[in-house]
């Protein structure tokens, strides 16, 4: 069975993905396939310094993802672009991951899973989601400020449409058990 689980910007996606793990699910972390894209897709690294030149790349040749977001974040063209670019990489990639091993219960972190209407892709879907105020403060602790995450944030879909097209439903306001727990009972119902 193959899961998608999205989430609005700084919903806990990953700590999802990572409660699932531990209790047994196969998982393919979007992020982890885009770092790797980022750092080893020569063909993709060609086409982005094409693009956007030496500005969005660090002195060490790595790509400098904060700036290429303050970029793209901030021009609608550019961000299509980006995202016609690298959304085919990062699904051919978790696709190859999951047909890897069709067995079992696979959970992929599709973030933009409804906004890129990715919903037939999967057999069910879960949305990760917490209050506006919670996600604002875990996303500074990563190091953006509150325009960057207002920003990013009004590039996806409402939290509220998120939920009225997901399956499931995780809610991450509360203590990382509450969290756990629920993810546990989730999991032993899709083991059914």
């Amino acid at each position: 069975m193959y899961i998608g689980l999205s989430g609005s910007f700084g919903s806990g996606k990953s700590s999802v993905l990572k409660c699932f793990e531990e209790f047994g699910a196969s998982v393919v972390d979007a992020d982890a396939i885009v770092a790797s894209i980022y750092k080893d897709d020569t063909e993709f690294l060609r086409l982005l310094r094409e693009k956007f030149g030496d500005a969005i790349f660090n002195a060490d040749g790595k790509v400098d993802r904060k700036a290429l977001g303050s970029w793209v974040f901030s021009d609608a063209d550019e961000l299509k672009w980006l995202e016609k670019t690298i959304h085919p990489r990062v699904n051919t990639r978790r696709i190859e991951i999951m047909r890897e091993n069709s067995e079992g219960i696979w959970i992929a972190e599709i973030p933009l899973l409804f906004e890129k209407n990715l919903e037939k892709q999967v057999d069910r879907s879960i949305s990760v989601v917490s209050s506006y105020s919670l996600r604002v403060d875990r996303l500074k602790n990563r190091g953006f400020d509150s325009e960057e995450v207002e920003v990013r944030s009004r590039k996806q879909l409402p939290q509220n449409q998120k939920i009225s097209r997901a399956d499931y439903v995780i809610l991450n306001d509360g203590s990382f058990e509450f969290l756990k727990r629920q993810v546990q009972l989730l999991f032993e119902r899709l083991q059914q």
